[in-house]
């Protein structure tokens, strides 16, 4: 829980500072150029401080064949979604992009469940969902 509070908090100071940035000369193509760059760079950074170069060929030489196309799907998916995070808070801005890009965990919960077939929700968590679902109604109705 302490990694998901961190990244919270850095993604919150992310957006802060890239709303300023994508309204000002920079575009959300440079900024997510940037953002992939960075990323190549810390990780092999960590690679290398942690030790685990030598892990790192193995980790794509143990991945089952199976799992080979959901690898680069995530990988995929996962970069686009950053690149359509900058889109959206460079057309609109931060908190607003932010509301609404919260609702991904519906789509989490959705996609586990066309891939996989697995459905995680109780009563606890389908009632946070209706309230994300609600709130997110809410600001694409009455936002600015």
């Amino acid at each position: 829980m302490i990694y998901a509070l961190a990244a919270a908090i850095l993604w919150g100071a992310s957006y802060a500072a890239s709303g300023l940035l994508l309204r000002s000369a920079i575009t959300p193509l440079f900024f997510y150029f940037c953002y992939s760059w960075v990323g190549a760079v810390t990780a092999t950074i960590v690679f290398f401080v942690r030790g685990a170069k030598g892990n790192f060929l193995s980790q794509l030489k143990e991945l089952p064949a199976a799992h080979a196309g959901w690898f680069l799907f995530s990988l995929i998916a996962a970069s686009l979604g950053a690149w359509m995070t900058y889109q959206a808070v460079g057309a609109k801005n931060a908190s607003l992009a932010s509301m609404i890009e919260i609702s991904y965990p519906l789509f989490v919960i959705l996609f586990t469940w066309l891939f996989f077939q697995e459905f995680q929700l109780n009563l606890m968590t389908f009632l946070g969902a209706f309230f994300v679902i609600f709130g997110v109604m809410l600001i694409l109705k009455y936002a600015p």
